[in-house]
């Protein structure tokens, strides 16, 4: 196994790659700046140092045996790793720069994200930002985005995630029909509500609100917590929504105590790969950093 290693290399994973992702050796040959020939006879020499074949030949096509598949498996994982740390040490020498693409939900964005992507950007004005709103996270394994800023309790084994806080929640009204009153958990029932649409069904809020409230009641149905929180603003029944975005509408008041059941825990979720940026670290060091200087303001219980 020593003399393996010291025989095998890295220029040896780029050609079993190339092979593998072209599927022939003239296209491979033609990735590689290499020779035909010389690519043929290089394959050759690597698996004689194996003692395994790493492809069928079946006429023009090379198809990977198990072990060159396990082997372009590597060989795209060394690359990530090399394509990372370098854009890493880029970024520390030249200074932070390109794009971080985020995917959270509309009130997570207004509430919590923009004035930190404010913030970071004053800072540094070479980066900016892509933020995807959608109640599905995005597959971040896939690249989809850097970035998940979410209300989750299932955190993905394969992310890399911090907890920021909890998201307490409470039965909000139109502030100048409800201004000055307070209601009991009795006369919830028999009042008009707006709720979440289906597609929100895993929410806390909604599964309270499809036990405990009769569907006639529910006036108004929206696929997000902003459009629920529009609705009552504008006098369409009452809702709950989370307090750190109905105590700053204006035109919302809060019109019973926090349920203390109804509680979201906030994370910063990124793929491991993707924290090794330097631009990425940095800019969740930054939201986690001012979201835990001001936790008592952001997510203190108010009564």
């Amino acid at each position: 196994m020593h003399n393996i290693l010291n025989r095998f290399s890295y220029d040896d994973l780029k050609v079993v790659l190339a092979v593998g992702e072209h599927g022939n050796l003239s296209r491979a040959s033609d990735a590689l700046d290499m020779n035909h020939s010389t690519l043929f006879r290089r394959l050759g020499a690597i698996e004689n140092v194996l003692g395994l074949s790493l492809f069928l030949r079946r006429r023009s096509q090379y198809v990977p045996t198990a072990a060159g598949a396990e082997l372009i498996l590597l060989a795209h994982r060394v690359e990530d790793d090399v394509n990372h740390v370098l854009r890493s040490i880029t970024e520390e020498v030249r200074g932070l720069s390109g794009e971080i693409r985020i995917t959270t939900s509309d009130a997570l964005l207004y509430d919590y994200l923009v004035p930190l992507i404010a913030s970071f950007t004053a800072k540094n004005p070479k980066i900016s930002f892509a933020v995807s709103i959608g109640n599905e996270s995005a597959n971040l394994s896939e690249g989809q985005a850097d970035i998940a800023f979410r209300a989750t309790y299932n955190v993905p084994e394969h992310l890399s995630g911090r907890k920021i806080g909890s998201a307490t929640w409470a039965v909000y009204g139109n502030r100048k029909a409800w201004e000055g009153r307070q209601i009991d958990y009795e006369q919830l029932c028999k009042l008009e509500w707006s709720s979440f649409s289906h597609s929100l069904s895993k929410l806390k809020a909604f599964m309270w609100i499809d036990a405990n409230i009769p569907k006639e009641k529910i006036r108004f149905r929206g696929n997000s917590v902003l459009s629920v929180a529009a609705a009552v603003s504008g006098g369409i029944g009452i809702g709950l929504l989370p307090c750190m975005h109905g105590d700053e509408n204006d035109n919302l008041v809060r019109i019973t105590p926090v349920f203390a059941e109804i509680k979201e825990d906030l994370w910063f979720l990124a793929h491991p790969d993707v924290r090794k940026s330097a631009k990425v670290r940095e800019f969740m060091n930054h939201c986690i950093q001012h979201l835990t200087d001001e936790r008592e303001n952001i997510f203190g219980i108010i009564p």
